[in-house]
C-alpha cells in the first residue's frame, strides 16, 4: 500500500512539474520573443518547449499565398549560442537554416499555399552527460499581407 502511494505521488509531482516547466516555457516566449516579430502579427500558435541538449524537435505549418512570413527562433541564453532551425520542403530540401547564419530570424513569402517542416535542435555542448544544459525555444510565427511587406524586395527569401 505504501508503494503505491508512493508510486502515485511521485507521478503526480512529476505532471505537476512538467505543468510548471511549460507555463515558465510560455511565460518567457510572451516576455521575450514576440517583440521580434516587430510589424508582422503572431499566428496564435504557441510553439515552445523545454529542450536539453541532444534534442530535436519537427514540427509542421501551413504557410498560405499572398502572405508574408517571419520565424523567429527565440530561446534562453542558456543555449540560445547553439540552438538553431532549419525550414524544409516536404521533398527534404532545405530552404533555410539558421545554423551558420548569424540571425535567428527568417522573412519570406511563398508563392502557392504549402507546408513546410520546422526542425529545430539544439546540438550536444560537451557538458557532463548527468548535467546536461536545457533551456526554453520557441518558434514564433508571424504573417502580414503581401502587399505591406519588404519581404519581396529580397528575391533570395522567396520560393515556390
Amino acid at each position: 500500500m505504501m508503494k503505491t502511494y508512493t508510486l502515485a505521488l511521485s507521478l503526480v509531482m512529476l505532471v505537476a512539474l512538467q505543468f510548471s516547466a511549460n507555463a515558465q516555457c510560455k511565460m518567457f516566449t510572451q516576455k521575450k520573443c514576440f517583440s521580434t516579430l516587430q510589424t508582422y502579427t503572431n499566428n496564435g500558435s504557441y510553439n515552445g518547449a523545454v529542450m536539453f541538449e541532444g534534442e530535436e524537435a519537427t514540427l509542421t505549418q501551413t504557410f498560405y499565398e499572398g502572405q508574408d512570413y517571419r520565424l523567429v527562433l527565440c530561446s534562453q541564453e542558456v543555449i540560445a549560442s547553439v540552438a538553431y532551425f532549419e525550414i524544409r520542403d516536404y521533398a527534404n530540401n532545405i530552404i533555410y537554416t539558421s545554423k551558420d547564419a548569424n540571425s535567428n530570424v527568417f522573412d519570406f513569402s511563398v508563392e502557392s499555399t504549402q507546408s513546410l517542416k520546422m526542425r529545430i535542435v539544439v546540438p550536444n555542448i560537451g557538458t557532463d552527460p548527468n548535467l546536461k544544459q536545457n533551456g526554453c525555444v520557441s518558434v514564433i510565427v508571424g504573417f502580414k499581407s503581401s502587399e505591406t511587406s519588404d519581404a519581396l524586395n529580397n528575391p533570395y527569401q522567396n520560393f515556390k
